[in-house]
């Protein structure tokens, strides 16, 4: 019955009467399948296109700007945030074409107010193979943006977008299947088992926001085991950036529900409510950009005490956020720009010494407290999605590093080279720590 009305739909007909056209807006796409048996996860970074050097250069500089926390969105220079990100764009720089497509559909002051270059953008990033653009071009089929788009032709481009590896639509799909019951009307199918996959894998591919909708359904069984679980997806998901996880945590250990037994935390705890309340209020306004790795340095889980803190937001911040040494020769600044963007953007802190070389294979027992970035080796199937710049975490001495299965990705501990950073805490007397930076 579903599959009768989604088939009779105008797009639909509209697609299929275009199927002959270059056009990647109308392709011709099999309908949505809420009730698939299977789902693969498929990883977006294995397949995009190489990223031009300059190109990279220019969206970090078009990003910090668009980011910058001390002017306010209608003070930026909004002209030459789209002429970055035009220029990058121009070379094939994916995510620029996506920013600047956004861009143009918004109501900043910029030179370009035409939906249909917006949409030319995007499907040029389609071309190119990039599934994030496949999700998109199903956004806009769903507002309208696309003539004739709706709400079929928009899922069966979400379909395909997840299939492709997309995490924005696996986190899209994921939420929309994993309910008890099909409502086709209200947008959620009864489909648990791909639901879950499609969560994992937007999770394992860092989108934040997907850990909030796969904490949900891992508390379902509120069983100890079920709620220890729950923590740790929502955990993991603020480090990824979600202030949707980070606003989960801070009503949980509130104390929300604890009396109907639904409470994951199981008990009241204000002083990590308060820090991931304040943490969500800065993740809100950089819309999962902001990643921070960190967390454990300055909000770790129970058992854990917590480190004493300043009661400055941007102290938990700087402290979560990734890293990075200083430059290691002025002569090459090139190699350090993107970070310099980074860090301007209030994404990553500069050290402000280079550490002493330790290293650690990742099977082991942590030899020294603090900052930690895990590499794979460059031929490792999984290294263009593993080896990224957030790719870091706070470990503590004698303590286990992060196993990437438990992030569900198909990578052996001892496969990962731990490198330290440095930027451990402050010890002011016996088992006391502070927040150090």
């Amino acid at each position: 019955m579903i599959q009768a009305a989604l088939a009779g739909s105008p797009i639909h007909q509209l697609m299929a009467a275009m199927s002959s056209s270059d056009s990647p807006r109308y392709t011709k796409l099999p309908l949505f399948a809420p009730h698939r048996r299977d789902f693969t996860c498929v990883y977006q970074e294995q397949h995009l296109p190489p990223v031009d050097p300059q190109a990279e250069l220019w969206f970090q500089q078009a990003l910090a700007s668009e980011l910058d926390p001390n002017i306010y969105w209608e003070d930026k220079d909004w002209r030459k945030i789209y002429q970055l990100y035009l220029q990058a764009a121009e070379r094939n720089h994916w995510k620029a074409m996506l920013n600047l497509a956004s861009l143009i559909l918004s109501d900043y002051p910029i030179p370009v107010r035409d939906p249909d270059m917006a949409i030319s953008w995007v499907e040029k990033a389609m071309q190119l193979g990039v599934p994030d653009a496949w999700d998109t071009m199903g956004v806009y089929h769903m507002n309208g943006i696309v003539k004739g788009g709706d709400a079929t032709s928009a899922y069966a481009f979400f379909q395909k977008a997840a299939d492709m590896g997309s995490p924005l639509a696996q986190a899209f799909l994921g939420a929309a299947l994993d309910a008890g019951w099909d409502n086709p009307g209200n947008g959620f199918w009864a489909n648990l088992p791909v639901g879950v996959k499609m969560l994992e894998c937007a999770v394992a591919q860092g989108y934040g926001d997907a850990a909030d909708e796969l904490g949900l359904v891992y508390a379902r069984p509120h069983t100890p085991e079920a709620n220890l679980r729950a923590l740790k997806v929502l955990h993991e998901g603020v480090k990824l950036g979600s202030a949707k996880c980070a606003k989960s945590l801070g009503v949980e250990f509130s104390g929300f529900s604890l009396s109907s037994g639904d409470n994951i935390a199981g008990y009241v705890d204000m002083e990590r409510s308060k820090r991931y309340r304040k943490i969500g209020d800065v993740l809100k306004w950089y819309e999962g950009t902001l990643k921070l790795p960190n967390l454990d340095k300055v909000l770790p889980l129970p058992p854990a005490a917590l480190p004493k803190w300043d009661g400055d937001a941007q102290t938990l911040i700087d402290a979560a956020k990734a890293v990075t040494p200083p430059p290691t020769s002025p002569a090459h600044p090139s190699q350090s720009e993107p970070h310099a963007a980074l860090t301007k953007a209030g994404l990553l802190r500069q050290l402000a010494d280079r550490p002493e070389s330790l290293r650690c294979n990742g099977g082991l027992k942590c030899p020294q407290s603090g900052i930690w970035e895990a590499r794979v080796a460059a031929a490792h199937p999984l290294a263009a999605l593993y080896n990224r710049w957030d790719r870091q975490a706070f470990v503590e001495k004698e303590a286990s590093f992060p196993d990437p299965r438990q992030q569900h990705l198909d990578i052996s501990a001892h496969d990962v080279r731990w490198t330290w950073l440095g930027s451990p805490n402050q010890l002011r007397v016996a088992d006391v720590y502070d927040i150090a930076l």
